[in-house]
């Protein structure tokens, strides 16, 4: 019975355009709408349009090269893409933000973190609240950094829907955290409590 669960999902990969397919995106068409805008080595732009709360954002799925110059690509191609729509980006950006999201190994320097910055900052980009694990990646155990990230524009507070993250420990398949993003229902409109 479990075979056929997902027989009438679709999905969608970067493989055309990279030597493997490192992104590979999943969705059920019987609750949302998917519109491939841009597929690249190191990221895939869709636009989801959920069928039950009528939810219209636009995501974009990452997988940041090893070397910082080869994501250079990547933040360009974010810049490209900003759009005037609440915008979630999520995935492995193989490059953290400060020391705090690195335990071990060698130091953090301004040269190996300025370029994700630089383009967060130029995109109005943050780190959606989560709960979890913040270390999301370990070679083992030695070294933990926090590489894997679910960020959204400053345009995602107007969906008006509460949006929860949480990162699981890594697991036998990876050694990478799981991320699950949830989309909850729309936010009561009317006064607010302060």
């Amino acid at each position: 019975m479990h075979r056929f669960q997902f027989k009438s999902w679709k999905f969608l990969s970067n493989v055309n355009v990279a030597r493997y397919a490192r992104i590979v995106f999943v969705w059920n068409p019987a609750s949302v709408t998917v519109e491939l805008l841009d597929v690249s080595e190191q990221g895939l732009h869709v636009s989801i349009s959920c069928l039950i709360s009528q939810l219209r954002f636009v995501a974009t799925f990452v997988y940041g090269l090893n070397t910082i110059s080869a994501r250079r690509c990547l933040w360009d191609n974010l810049r490209q893409w900003a759009p005037a729509l609440p915008w979630i980006i999520m995935g492995d950006f193989n490059s953290i933000l400060s020391q705090q999201d690195k335990h071990n190994g060698e130091p953090v320097t301004a040269y190996g973190v300025s370029d994700f910055r630089h383009c967060c900052s130029d995109l109005s980009l943050a780190d959606l609240n989560y709960s979890g694990c913040h270390f999301s990646w370990t070679n083992i155990g030695s070294v933990w950094t926090k590489i894997d990230s679910v960020m959204a524009n400053n345009l995602w507070s107007h969906l008006q829907s509460a949006t929860s993250v949480s990162f699981s420990p890594p697991g036998a398949f990876s050694d990478h955290s799981p991320a699950s993003v949830v989309i909850g229902s729309r936010l009561a409109k009317g006064k607010r409590a302060f």
